[in-house]
């Protein structure tokens, strides 16, 4: 079971604020063209997936000279972040971390979110300010912060049988729909616990 670090392709992708996530992954994932900043900043990358419309020639060839695995998948029904997570499925992953999809169009920011919400995997996307997870019943939220951390909860769609302790405001057997209830509440000290029977949540939790 690895740890895999996958680097999106914004504009403000700022690996060196990263620096941890990297030195920490095991396998490193980049997404098409994100793989020109790599190189730029010495960060040795495993798997290069996408449609591979957004990088150069040059490091297209060198990305084959490096023996990076190329995988190239040209449909247009998802994004290059959904193809990396699809990829991650084939992986032994124990834990999947997400890079540089901050800023850029806001309709790629949103497809961003709804591609945690496509797999049944344990990812962690991180944002300038904040972290944002997704909670299904394959993969509840346990997350262990100091007292006080404001976070938010929202629900994709109905969400039946929602529970959330170690929060100001807990839940107890709730059905969630698509609101804004669930913005700012605060980590209890101790660890904040979200679990759900059926359905699919967005926990945003401020760094």
């Amino acid at each position: 079971m690895s740890r895999v670090l996958i680097i999106g392709n914004s504009p403000q992708k700022q690996l060196t604020k990263w620096h941890k996530l990297i030195q920490s992954a095991e396998t490193i994932i980049a997404c098409d063209g994100a793989i020109s900043e790599c190189y730029e900043h010495d960060v040795t990358v495993d798997f290069l997936v996408g449609d591979l419309d957004s990088i150069t020639v040059q490091n297209l060839a060198k990305a084959e000279q490096d023996n990076i695995q190329i995988i190239k998948s040209d449909e247009q029904n998802s994004n290059d972040l959904s193809k990396a997570l699809r990829f991650c499925q084939n992986l032994s992953v124990s834990e999947i971390d997400i890079i540089g999809v901050d800023g850029g169009k806001s309709d790629h920011q949103m497809a961003n979110y709804f591609a945690l919400l496509e797999y049944e995997l344990p990812v962690t996307l991180h944002l300038n300010d904040s972290i944002v997870i997704a909670v299904s019943k394959l993969n509840p939220l346990y997350y262990k912060a100091r007292a006080g951390l404001p976070f938010s909860l929202f629900s994709i769609g109905q969400a039946t049988k929602v529970t959330m302790t170690g929060a100001k405001w807990e839940l107890i057997n709730h059905d969630m729909k698509p609101s804004t209830m669930g913005l700012h509440n605060e980590i209890l000290e101790g660890e904040l616990s979200i679990k759900v029977e059926n359905g699919s949540l967005l926990a945003f939790i401020d760094r």
